[in-house]
């Protein structure tokens, strides 16, 4: 059943591509005869120096903006979102191929649901035998989010809808109103990159908004591949890691904090030593600059803690209630060892 045209709002679809020459093909042709009736495609174009514009001139109907530098994906998006028209906003990875109806699925279920702001649409990994990419994310009483799904084959317990705390960034839909209601502004500039969407979806929590995966038709990710190209060993843990204390040190309220940090940094300094007593130094380092960074930005946690005060309509045993789950020890240490597809949820 498709969106009935009158009733359809307009969706505007930003991929974010860095030297994704490769790459955009199959991504643009797959949204090229999409089943829902209005929607737009906006190409952020974040700095690449390969032959990506030559690509997108072939795609007259693709409207494309360019920064001068690559902005990361915090500020690329940030960037390409004024250049956007729609009163649902899909952000998207250039490594996605679409089918005909995820976008009809994603905004129908935002129409039926006024009070989820976000949804996260289901993907598979077709690179990982076709498993099944995060299919949302729960908050932990450790502060480490818990990955439902990830690197799971497809089953029953994903094949059903369900609030969580964080969708992933790499297909997710919004409405435009929720950038408004959670701080007046997109992603958080200064995290350049990883955990973006999270503390995007943690504010549409305290804004008294709900995110939801959506156990739409399954779109591919082919995961990672930009981020691979471009980065250095550690920098997407260290990145990671760092915006994941920001966040949770800002939105959380001081009685959260309270009782989740201690337990936090047990686990982060547990980590920490881990990587170094197991010669993993990249991933040492990255903890230690991640502690530092905010150690450094104290004052801006600071003031980042009076605009969440400001903008908040739940408590967070409200939002608990709906989003905290706690999987079980094994979950942490199959994630350290990276064996995650072994753990059964």
């Amino acid at each position: 059943m498709e969106t009935a045209p009158e009733k359809a709002p307009l969706v505007s679809i930003i991929i974010l591509n860095y030297n994704g020459a490769d790459l955009l093909p199959a991504c643009l042709d797959s949204l090229h005869d999409l089943s829902y009736p209005q929607y737009e495609v906006i190409v952020v174009e974040n700095g690449s120096t390969d032959n990506s514009m030559e690509v997108l001139a072939r795609y007259s109907w693709v409207k494309v903006v360019r920064t001068e530098r690559n902005l990361g994906s915090s500020g690329g998006y940030n960037f390409g979102l004024p250049h956007s028209r729609g009163e649902f906003v899909l952000m998207m990875n250039n490594d996605m191929i679409a089918n005909r109806e995820f976008v009809s699925v994603l905004s129908r279920y935002l129409i039926e649901h006024p009070q989820v702001g976000i949804v996260q649409g289901k993907m598979v990994l077709p690179r990982s035998n076709g498993t099944l990419e995060v299919c949302g994310s729960f908050l932990t009483r450790c502060g480490f989010p818990y990955h439902y799904g990830y690197y799971k084959p497809d089953g029953p317990k994903y094949q059903r809808n369900y609030s969580v705390f964080t969708g992933k960034g790499a297909c997710m839909m919004f409405r435009r109103e929720v950038i408004d209601q959670a701080g007046g502004y997109y992603f958080n500039p200064e995290f350049h990159c990883y955990y973006e969407e999270t503390d995007l979806c943690h504010r549409a929590c305290l804004a008294g908004y709900e995110t939801h995966f959506v156990a739409s038709p399954p779109i591919q990710h082919l995961s990672g591949v930009t981020i691979a190209r471009s980065e250095k060993a550690g920098f997407n843990l260290e990145y990671y890691l760092r915006n994941m204390m920001f966040s949770l040190l800002t939105n959380l309220e001081l009685r959260s904090m309270l009782r989740i940090m201690p337990l936090y940094f047990a686990m982060f300094i547990g980590s920490m030593a881990a990587a170094g007593l197991t010669a993993q130094w990249a991933s040492a380092t990255s903890h230690w600059r991640a502690l530092w960074h905010n150690l450094c930005s104290m004052k801006r946690i600071r003031r980042q803690r009076r605009r969440m005060r400001a903008i908040r309509r739940q408590s967070d045993r409200e939002i608990f209630a709906k989003v905290l789950r706690n999987p079980r020890l094994e979950y942490f240490l199959k994630t350290f060892q990276g064996r995650l597809g072994e753990y059964i949820d």
